[in-house]
């Protein structure tokens, strides 16, 4: 696998816009490859390491969400992020989220304007940037969301810093309300209702990270993008595993519980 630290990889099906973006960043003195297919881009980020792709989200077959997701799949296996801006033609409101959600960093509008191509790749190709990207890629990702952790689902001892004396009854709170919410998720999901779902697994996800429930946070964001893609095969799957870390936190927090009503109503040792 070669080193593309100075290579930007076009992935765009339209032969008139492959040449713009072409020289426009050979003008701004980086190389490039391009390829007129998700299929392809695949595989040629299998086999070299791009400073950047620019992503063109309308192709047939496979679009650029998919193809997105497809990359960050990859990346997850063997631990490297490739910034991807979305180059689209979308306009309607929630596009950039969608954008978001389905893995992309970033998105720029056609046509594509020189100047606003320059500020974006003075941005994502920022050796820090760069850096920071391939450290996350490499702590959180997680192909499989059915590993079993044997650590606690809840870090307490961070968490009592935070709630003291209330953390009891912000951890109920939260067995309370996410219990409602898995109810819609299921309905959505069953309903096929990608927009409902994108809102409730993002707010789940908001809450989860509120208790320190990371697990299930990072399964709320695999379900957030399989709502962006409307990929009910995922959200199916993305369920099942928030079901069973939902199960293993209310078990958890259940037994904690019971420990501190035990050391309401026993008698100190003399």
């Amino acid at each position: 696998m070669s080193d593309g630290s100075k290579k930007v990889l076009v992935v765009e099906d339209n032969v008139v816009n492959q040449k713009v973006a072409t020289l426009l960043l050979q003008q701004l003195g980086l190389s490039v490859d391009v390829v007129d297919s998700g299929r392809k881009a695949v595989q040629a980020v299998e086999k070299e390491l791009y400073a950047m792709i620019l992503m063109d989200c309308q192709m047939p077959e496979m679009d650029g969400f998919q193809t997105t997701v497809a990359i960050r799949k990859l990346e997850a296996l063997r631990g490297s992020y490739t910034p991807i801006v979305a180059v689209t033609a979308l306009s309607m409101v929630g596009d950039k989220e969608r954008c978001i959600a389905a893995g992309m960093d970033d998105y720029i509008s056609k046509p594509i304007d020189r100047q606003m191509l320059k500020i974006k790749l003075n941005h994502w190709l920022q050796k820090d940037i760069v850096m920071k990207n391939q450290e996350l890629a490499r702590k959180y990702a997680q192909p499989d969301l059915f590993v079993t952790s044997v650590d606690e689902p809840i870090d307490l001892a961070e968490l009592r810093d935070y709630y003291g004396d209330n953390l009891q009854d912000v951890l109920n709170t939260f067995v309370e309300d996410t219990e409602v919410l898995i109810a819609e998720i299921n309905h959505a999901i069953l309903h096929c209702d990608n927009d409902h779902l994108a809102h409730l697994a993002h707010e789940l996800k908001g809450s989860s990270a509120s208790v320190g429930a990371k697990g299930t946070a990072k399964i709320c964001l695999f379900l957030e993008r399989a709502a962006g893609l409307k990929d009910w095969h995922d959200a199916t799957e993305s369920f099942t595993a928030l079901s069973m870390a939902f199960a293993r936190i209310k078990d958890f927090i259940r037994l904690q519980n019971s420990a501190s009503h035990a050391e309401v109503i026993l008698p100190r040792r003399e």
